[in-house]
């Protein structure tokens, strides 16, 4: 089934399948096999890490793919699927913890639930007549708008299986083993689980996070289409920055989605430390930088987060920093532009986190994107400030009240410090409308008097001539990290000839740029790999990608991206060499040894048999010079001049040292043969 789905897809990309039928194709399958779904999104993140798909086709394929995959688990679940809006007009107060968190009494830091509205009837489109919301999914609404047809099925055992006590040893879907629970927030608990389809396929990294609806929560209709949302919204997302999340299913009673496993510790628990253990300015602002570019993805793909805080970053062993828990995102609209209709709408929980929430977000207007950079700016102040909240966490609309003003951090230079108090603000007029403004200015630039200040040292050292050997190391060393500086900030040029030149500088001058470097120059030789040897895409080149991830595993040996590169590579090309084995083989049982028409013959296996793999034994095999000679004989016997060339002259292109095709060759061109 995994086959098929995936030779849909790439129909699809390639323009021999339309989406209807693309639809209807995926309909089917996911009918008969419902894991055949994950399949589909495992396969397109797959696609977009390896660059085949741009990010319009990930969304639009993986919008498809979603779409169709809980229209089915939908129509099978009809018994226990929730349906309809949270209907209770009360307050609930739902905290977001983290599992070092729970003895905490801080709800400053809590995702806390505000209000919930009654649902309103829509209306049926095709008939034009007034319905109950709990008659319709907002999914099957979509596709009824869309004009999806779904075909009908027989009608199928409602699975009612449940999990009385849900946690480690539990398995999902038959899949999915939960080992063990790493937090709990107001909408869902996370456990670490064991992919059993990843351990069949022998993957190195079969585990991911799996996110379940708390039993509080789950016991609101509206629970099902909500986490369904955030599932739907984070697939909307492939950055480097943003956890990436890969699909949304049920067990039963049980429903949930499954994202990426990350190692490392959420920000909350880092700032928490940092009064014992501060970071210097520079690791603050690299994580600040990150967290921006992750943030600013999103409003690009106008996705409001309107949940930013520490809980919901998360910081892994490699310094990398992710976003996570898009539960209440929200999409945004610019002035003019029509505004998305759907029949869930995150607003209706009204969430807010009282240290980090607007008092627009307060109030329940309309999402924004300064917003989300309100609490960009709060968890930034607390990273440089060792864990300190620039307004003691006291919420938005009391600050006005009571005058309070973040204390000027010292660390900061005057454009960094009016940065982020304008980012601070509780006025959203006033704040920093983008998050690209506010990386701009809150980021380090070099500093003109520095530079003069460094130069007065070079010469008053250079004049008393003592310390000129240790100052210049001084001076390599920090033009090392100013190329560094340049290269992150997309000197491409320099990039290529920095990793060009890096065997011919010394041990301590490649380690500063191996390190600082790190993921530029893996990501480059992921990058010129690609170009060489892509086979779906007609390139063969793998003696050349050998060699390119050779030169990279010298710089990391220990890399686990170059190691995962380098299996994908060679089991590309198992899988190539395989097929083109079997081509040979097939062509040389057929004696389709010369130029075709159709293509079919061996003139198109050999010479991607000598690109994949130039000492290949088949590249040697004198049975089919022989045959070669064998056919050119026959064929001049037949007085087939024409034909009989054809051979001769294919066989010496193949096998340009076999003797006897030479002597032949001799005597065809001097005409002996032909009289």
């Amino acid at each position: 089934m995994a086959e098929i789905c995936e030779s849909l897809i790439d129909d699809f990309l390639s323009g021999s399948l339309d989406r209807a039928d693309l639809e209807d194709g995926l309909t089917s399958i996911f009918q008969v096999s419902s894991v055949t779904g994950t399949q589909a999104q495992y396969y397109l993140q797959q696609l977009f890490r390896d660059n085949k798909i741009t990010d319009d086709q990930f969304k639009q394929i993986s919008e498809i793919v979603s779409k169709i995959s809980i229209s089915t688990t939908l129509s099978s679940n009809k018994a226990t699927t929730d349906i309809s809006y949270f209907n209770e007009d009360n307050t609930l107060h739902l905290t977001d913890v983290s599992e070092a968190d729970e003895g905490s009494t801080n709800t400053a830091d809590q995702t806390v639930i505000i209000r919930t509205d009654t649902a309103a009837p829509v209306t049926d489109y095709d008939t034009d007549k007034s319905i109950d919301i709990s008659e319709m999914t907002d999914l099957q609404a979509e596709i009824k708008q869309a004009k999806i047809v779904v075909p009908a099925k027989k009608a199928r055992p409602t699975n009612k299986t449940k999990h009385k006590n849900l946690g480690p040893g539990v398995t999902l879907k038959n899949r999915f083993v939960l080992l063990e629970r790493l937090g709990q927030g107001g909408m869902g608990v996370v456990f670490k689980a064991k992919d059993l389809l990843k351990v069949e396929a022998q993957d190195k990294d079969p585990y991911v996070a799996i996110k379940v609806l708390t039993a509080a929560f789950k016991k609101y209709s509206g629970s099902f289409i909500a986490l369904q949302r955030e599932a739907s919204k984070a697939q909307r997302l492939a950055h480097p920055n943003i956890a990436t999340v890969y699909d949304f299913d049920r067990d039963g009673d049980t429903v949930f989605m499954t994202m990426e496993y990350l190692q490392g510790k959420p920000l909350n628990r880092l700032i928490k430390e940092l009064p014992q253990k501060p970071l210097k300015k520079d690791q603050s602002l690299f994580i600040i930088e990150q967290l921006c570019h992750g943030l600013a993805y999103a409003h690009e793909k106008k996705l409001i987060h309107s949940d930013f805080k520490p809980g919901n970053c998360f910081m892994l062993n490699d310094g990398a920093v992710k976003l996570l828990d898009f539960g209440i995102a929200r999409a945004s609209t610019s002035a003019g532009e029509e505004k998305e209709h759907t029949m869930f709408d995150p607003s209706k929980l009204s969430a807010v986190t009282p240290a980090y929430a607007t008092p627009e977000m307060f109030a329940g207007m309309s999402p924004d994107p300064r917003d989300d950079i309100y609490g960009l700016a709060c968890v930034a102040y607390q990273l440089l400030a060792e864990g300190k909240h620039p307004y003691n966490k006291v919420a938005a609309p009391k600050i006005k009240e009571l005058g309070i003003k973040p204390k000027p951090l010292k660390c900061l230079n005057r454009r960094q410090q009016k940065t982020l108090v304008k980012a601070l603000t509780v006025d959203r007029e006033e704040r920093i409308p983008t998050v690209e403004k506010f990386l701009d200015g809150i980021q380090s630039r070099k500093s003109y008097s520095k530079q003069l200040l460094l130069g007065a040292l070079f010469m008053l050292v250079i004049g008393l001539g003592v310390g000129y050997q240790p100052f210049l190391k001084f001076q390599e060393e920090q033009e090392l990290y100013d190329k560094i500086g340049k290269i992150k900030a997309g000197d491409k040029a320099l990039m290529i000839e920095t990793i060009w030149s890096l065997d011919k500088l010394s041990k301590d001058h490649q380690q500063i740029l191996s390190v600082g470097l790190r993921r530029e120059i893996i990501t480059f030789y992921q990058d010129r790999i690609k170009t060489v040897f892509r086979p779906k895409e007609g390139l063969y080149d793998y003696p050349q990608a050998n060699s390119l991830l050779n030169q990279a595993k010298q710089h990391y040996p220990d890399s686990v991206a170059l190691s995962t590169i380098q299996d994908q590579v060679k089991e590309q090309k198992d899988r190539l060499m395989s097929s083109l084995v079997s081509l040979y083989i097939k062509y040389v049982k057929d004696k389709k040894l010369v130029k075709s028409t159709s293509g079919e013959d061996l003139t198109t296996v050999l010479p991607l048999l000598r690109k994949v793999d130039p000492k290949h034994y088949l590249l040697h095999d004198q049975t089919v010079a022989v045959m070669y000679l064998e056919e050119a004989e026959k064929h001049l016997i037949a007085k087939d001049f024409d034909l009989a060339a054809a051979y001769i002259q294919t066989g010496l292109k193949f096998f340009p040292k076999y003797s006897r095709l030479q002597s032949l060759n001799k005597q065809f061109n001097a005409g002996n043969i032909r009289k």
